[in-house]
């Protein structure tokens, strides 16, 4: 049987049977995709350690009846840190969970992979700038998946857009000049500095994406939680 060699880390991981369990693992080479870990919950299963949450792995997988199976692992990285550091779990807890929900099974995630990896060693090195670190990491994401296409930094005139809105009903950016008070309840403000971070995050080089400073944290960090409501309904 063909074995297939990947690197992956574990975003979620699910009981299943009495022995064994359902792992969701982001991958360079496959996408998203579920597999099972036969015997890894017994205490002298040599998965044991490789087939928990957080932990990256070079891995190398069989597939059998359109299931993917964990032959054996070797660990490049726990992140040791978050599994003791309740804060940083919940950050971790947080973005998993919407990458879970809004990433499919099999979709290309090499250039995601990277993004995660250098988000995790970031809140791990630099947890007082999580809302920063996190907000950066979520736009970049929604880029990679082919969403906020459509935000601009010039108006119509060809002037450099002061203040914007982001219409959250219709998902959409509305320029300073075309709001009205019609729209109050429907949209949030966004700053300029806002704005050129958003545009910066979406352009720039996974390597360099965290390589900037923005005047409001707050305001980006609002845009990122409207915004993720809006693709996940709210869950």
């Amino acid at each position: 049987m063909k074995q297939i060699k990947v690197k992956g880390i574990i975003i979620r991981e699910t009981n299943y049977k009495d022995n064994d369990k359902i792992l969701t693992v982001l991958t360079d080479k496959l996408g998203k995709i579920s597999c099972i870990a036969k015997g890894s919950k017994k205490n002298n299963s040599p998965l044991l350690a490789c087939s928990q949450y957080l932990v990256y792995s070079e891995m190398l997988l069989y597939r059998s009846n359109n299931f993917y199976y964990l032959n054996s692992a070797e660990i490049l990285s726990t992140f040791y840190n978050f599994r003791i550091d309740f804060d940083k779990l919940q950050v971790a807890f947080e973005i998993t969970r919407i990458i879970n929900f809004i990433v499919s099974e099999n979709e290309d995630t090499e250039k995601l992979l990277t993004l995660f990896l250098n988000t995790i060693f970031l809140l791990d090195n630099k947890f007082d700038k999580k809302d920063f670190i996190k907000s950066v990491f979520e736009i970049k994401m929604f880029s990679l998946l082919g969403f906020l296409s459509d935000i601009g930094l010039k108006s119509a005139n060809g002037q450099v857009v002061d203040d914007m809105y982001y219409d959250y009903v219709s998902n959409s950016f509305i320029e300073k000049e075309a709001y009205n008070a019609t729209m109050k309840n429907r949209c949030i403000l966004l700053k300029k500095s806002t704005i050129l971070a958003i545009k910066f995050i979406v352009a720039s080089d996974i390597k360099k994406v965290f390589d900037f400073q923005v005047a409001d944290v707050d305001n980006l960090k609002l845009f990122t939680g409207v915004y993720q409501d809006v693709l996940t309904n709210g869950i």
